[in-house]
């Protein structure tokens, strides 16, 4: 039975991934940008109605959704540096810290506390971080 939350029953994680599946599964190999934008919408709903409930209320979809598509501009910008990644590998992980941490911050403009704790399977007080060691990453300057 699906977890109950303020915001009703919750999708499975069997529900979720076969629904993703679902999603991807009907897409051609090379989307079109409307294709990929809907997908994304679909997959942010998905995982709201997975770790949040079903009836969060869709005007906050709305602004999540907002906000994903500022993160995803400057997700583009960051990936314009994974080519070079050897060379800038410590800014390249500082950089994709720095983007997690602006998701976080301007979701928790939307989702209370508990919700944004929630959503990113967070413990009480656990700060959300990729599993990324930029001390032990090799830079242009570290000599290794």
């Amino acid at each position: 039975m699906p977890e109950v939350s303020d915001h009703g029953p919750r999708l499975t994680d069997e529900e979720y991934e076969r629904r993703i599946i679902e999603i991807h599964r009907g897409l051609p190999p090379l989307p079109t940008e409307e294709q990929d934008r809907l997908v994304r919408r679909m997959e942010l709903d998905l995982a709201i109605d997975h770790r949040l409930g079903r009836g969060f209320p869709q005007e906050r979809r709305e602004l999540l959704w907002a906000i994903q598509q500022r993160v995803e501009k400057k997700r583009l910008r960051l990936a314009l540096t994974y080519p070079f990644r050897w060379l800038f590998a410590k800014r390249l992980a500082r950089g994709a810290q720095g983007l997690a941490d602006y998701l976080v911050d301007e979701y928790a403009k939307v989702l209370t506390q508990t919700e944004l704790r929630t959503f990113f399977g967070l413990e009480e007080g656990q700060q959300p971080a990729l599993p990324i060691d930029i001390d032990q990453l090799k830079g242009p300057r570290s000599g290794r």
